[in-house]
């Protein structure tokens, strides 16, 4: 016979005080707390509550490379006290990107998705685990601070001293920079994307206080010098598209003589057979610029945890 479980009985081996150390949303504790990638940086991290909470992640996309955003982006972190104790080149997958955002994708469009494989996937992001220096006990963790700082995904909304705004962020896709919302999302993504000795390495650095802003620097420089630079402006692109002997020619050739050119237009000559690789950027510029991100009706799993959550109780 089969056994009842005790509705005491956790389904997870995370220790319940880590857990309420690190979010503010018990929907996302009981998700989390069963997923395999947050177990995992819980058994490397579950003795450093208190140093998680100075610390975060920022990963800077491919757009940040080809826009040439990384010096802005390291100025801007240092200018409001993160700075680097270790710094990753990562690239992305089709299974990291969807383990990444499995619980934001559930309400994304089906181009979207697309559109994400095609440019996460097309150079290699950077990864930088940063300690908040202003961080003291009781303060706010480093995470949501620096997720407020970011600023909203609205341009009109966005005031100048917020990261996508110092950044000039273009649309929901190419905005150069991915953040962790709140402790939780720092430890799942530092599961999902380093093997245990990397995660050993990180800890060890973040304990020891390890400065690893040259180490960023050089990265950041290595991966400029082996990527072309990109104005990554639509119209522009657009115009330089219809000059191309490719599929992707093809397209905006029909789209400048009137016909109606969609998402899945430009993702098919993405993909196409005899696609120029040096399309590539002008056809993200142009399709991350008419995409529709969200199927309408569909709500998200858990909203955002926002900074005010965590101001509540202190």
């Amino acid at each position: 016979m089969g056994t009842t479980r005790n509705p005491e009985e956790r389904a997870h081996d995370i220790p319940p005080q880590l857990l309420a150390a690190v979010t503010r949303s018990p929907v996302k504790a009981r998700l989390f707390g069963a997923d395999t990638y947050l177990r995992e940086a819980a058994w490397t991290f579950a003795e450093d509550a208190d140093v998680l909470g100075g610390t975060t992640l920022c990963v800077l996309k491919p757009d940040a490379a080809v826009g040439r955003r990384y010096g802005t982006a390291l100025e801007a972190l240092r200018d409001n006290g993160f700075h680097p104790a270790d710094v990753l080149r990562v690239r992305h997958s089709r299974l990291t990107i969807r383990e990444t955002w499995r619980f934001q994708l559930n309400f994304a469009d089906r181009e979207r998705i697309a559109a994400m494989d095609l440019y996460l996937g097309s150079l290699d992001c950077v990864l930088l685990v940063l300690r908040d220096e202003r961080h003291r006990p009781g303060d706010v963790p480093a995470s949501v601070r620096l997720a407020a700082l970011k600023g909203p995904a609205t341009a009109e909304l966005r005031r100048p001293e917020h990261l996508r705004a110092r950044l000039g962020a273009l649309n929901g896709l190419f905005n150069f920079v991915h953040t962790a919302d709140e402790p939780i999302d720092v430890l799942r993504d530092l599961g999902l994307l380093l093997e245990q000795p990397r995660r050993e390495r990180v800890r060890e650095r973040l304990l020891a206080r390890h400065d690893a802003s040259e180490e960023a620097r050089r990265i950041c420089d290595t991966i400029e010098a082996e990527t072309p630079p990109h104005d990554l402006d639509p119209e522009r692109s657009l115009h330089r598209l219809t000059r191309s002997a490719g599929p992707a020619g093809d397209v905006a050739r029909a789209g400048r003589a009137g016909a109606t050119v969609t998402p899945a237009d430009l993702l098919r000559a993405a993909h196409h057979p005899d696609a120029d690789p040096a399309d590539l950027w002008d056809l993200l510029s142009v399709l991350t610029a008419t995409l529709r991100f969200n199927t309408p009706g569909i709500e998200r799993i858990f909203p955002n945890v926002l900074l005010g959550a965590w101001q509540e109780e202190r």
